[in-house]
């Protein structure tokens, strides 16, 4: 298997080049080590989420227990404000260490404007240290027609490098992430699975800890510098049916804004499935003219109880409980969909989610269940659909009773193959990696791979009005299956 080149490799996997500090990260007992010139206090980087109009949330995590506070103001005032954390850190357990979680949110903002921040302790000590003072940019007026950038990322937080997984750097999970941080995006939107296998603070983990499954997301190679820049939005996937993500992301704002959810739910049994208690994540938002839709399609791998998967398979039970779940007629996800779609007619809608309308990957196939949920977005004039969960890129076109989909699920986790049973018609462009034959697959009018930091991605989705770009980008830095959409009232 052929190789990229070397000095593209460690770029990507030190990106310290993204905030300028010209150091290299290394990998040390101490958290100040690993993110040069930062406090040692510090665990977790500065990172956004929940990004509005009018508010960002920041959070970050500390050796220290206290009330953190931000100052922050617009790009040449970077002091002009203060907001103090409501509580004392949150306690959490990353692999052996006792860390505080903190979070606090910015108030006061106006759209569409630069701003600036930094992060302290409640004596006062500047966590970031020498550090440059990071910054953001909130996003565009609902009704704006002004031109901006987002990026959309699937299945992320692996340490497995190339099929191997020893603990060392992704380092096509770290060019992905340097890669959205070059992008000029405004915000990222994750389609589910932020990390790999499940979802606990040791796998989000921290600046210092490493290892399989460690420092898989906040590690100082992947999210920790892009993240203090770029705010995230997302939602579950079933590799994070625990209350740890809801308390790491904090989307409450934007969910409370359209009457969303952002919080754990009880599931009653369906189909011999254990009753329990999941996050459940879907709400709404409008920028630059489009309404973006973040919807909950996900269930817990080990509760299926009696479902088949149908035609499908078993690889299809989790579907078949969240169709149950999540999109029968009378659920209460499905009811707030179809009433916000129809409060805003004439209006170009995108929709995300995590399980695939269509996916050709054999462990992770389409999810026939949601035939009804795509009929929803049909009617109510959604636009553009990206999904994750198949670890593969591919585009689905449109047709009768189909909208144009995206599977973007090579954000990090272990790429698989495409193909394997055969390519769709709808499918218009799709790539894979096998590691156990190790070569590439491709569908539709894609060239095979020959590498598979081809298939690692992310989508940089440019909005001009009523043209809409979508560049796939690979861990190299270089886009493919490039798609420009007209998307109208």
């Amino acid at each position: 298997m052929s190789r990229p080149p070397g000095p593209k490799r460690v770029r990507g996997a030190l990106c310290a080049l993204a905030l300028g500090t010209g150091a290299a990260l290394a990998f040390a007992p101490a958290a100040h080590a690993d993110l040069p010139g930062a406090d040692p206090q510090l665990t977790r980087a500065p990172y956004l989420s929940d990004p509005t109009t009018a508010s960002m949330q920041v959070s970050w995590a500390t050796t220290t227990q206290s009330r953190g506070f931000v100052r922050y103001g617009p790009d040449g005032d970077c002091a002009a404000r203060t907001a103090t954390s409501a509580s004392l850190g949150s306690p959490i357990t990353v692999g052996t260490t006792r860390e505080y979680a903190t979070s606090v949110t910015l108030t006061g903002l106006s759209p569409d404007t630069r701003y600036c921040y930094r992060v302290f302790t409640a004596a006062g000590t500047d966590l970031l240290g020498t550090l440059p003072t990071p910054s953001f940019t909130t996003p565009e007026p609902a009704q704006s027609a002004g031109p901006f950038t987002f990026a959309v990322l699937g299945d992320t937080g692996e340490t497995t490098n190339s099929g191997v997984n020893d603990g060392s750097v992704n380092v096509h999970q770290a060019d992905v992430l340097d890669g959205i941080a070059r992008s000029g995006a405004r915000f990222v939107v994750q389609t589910g699975d932020n990390t790999h296998p499940g979802t606990s603070q040791t796998q989000y983990g921290d600046l210092a800890q490493t290892g399989p499954d460690v420092s898989a997301w906040f590690g100082p190679s992947y999210w920790a510098q892009p993240g203090m820049r770029v705010p995230l939005v997302g939602i579950v996937g079933n590799h994070s049916m625990t209350a740890t993500y809801l308390s790491v992301w904090r989307q409450q704002s934007l969910a409370a804004a359209s009457g969303g959810v952002w919080a754990m739910a009880d599931y009653p049994s369906y189909l011999g499935s254990a009753a329990v208690s999941y996050p459940t994540t879907y709400y709404a938002f409008t920028t630059g003219g489009i309404r973006f839709y973040l919807l909950d399609t996900a269930w817990g791998n080990s509760n299926t109880g009696s479902a088949t998967g149908g035609s499908c398979g078993p690889h299809c039970a989790i579907y078949e409980q969240d169709a149950h779940a999540h999109w029968q007629d009378a659920s209460a996800e499905h009811a707030w969909l179809r009433a916000d779609l129809a409060a805003h007619p004439g209006v170009p809608k995108f929709a995300f989610f995590h399980f695939p309308l269509r996916s050709d990957s054999a462990s992770e196939p389409g999810d026939l269940f949601l035939a009804g949920l795509e009929q929803t977005l049909l009617e109510g004039g959604v636009d553009l659909v990206f999904n994750g969960h198949s670890h593969v890129y591919q585009r689905n076109s449109a047709g009768p009773g189909r909208i144009v989909s995206y599977v973007t699920g090579g954000g990090g986790a272990t790429v698989h193959s495409v193909g394997e049973n055969g390519c769709s018609a709808a499918d218009a462009y799709a790539v894979g990696w096998s590691y156990g034959r190790d070569r590439g697959s491709a569908c539709g009018a894609a060239p095979v791979p020959v590498d598979d930091a081809q298939v690692y991605h992310f989508l940089k989705v440019s909005v001009d009005g009523t043209a809409v770009t979508v560049a796939p980008t690979d861990s190299l830095g270089r886009t493919f299956d490039v798609q420009t959409y007209t998307v109208t009232p």
